[in-house]
């Protein structure tokens, strides 16, 4: 019994391309936060929110991706 069905290459390859993207924003909202710590002394934007944003970037990429690869 399968909980979970096996992705297919195209999938695979749309997840890594995914995480790819959620983590270079990571780092963007990163190094901005801490650019403005440097100068203003407070975040602009919470871990709460980087984290929220990483996944949502994350999830909502690879689902536009899969979507683009079964209209093919």
């Amino acid at each position: 019994m399968k909980l979970f069905k096996d992705v297919s290459k195209q999938e695979h390859q749309n997840w890594n391309k995914a995480v790819s993207a959620g983590f270079y924003i990571l780092l963007l909202l990163l190094f901005v936060n801490v650019i403005m710590y440097t100068y203003k002394g407070a975040e602009l934007v919470s871990s709460f929110l980087m984290f929220w944003t990483g996944i949502v970037v994350t999830f909502g990429y690879q689902f536009i991706l899969n979507r683009k690869s079964e209209k093919k």
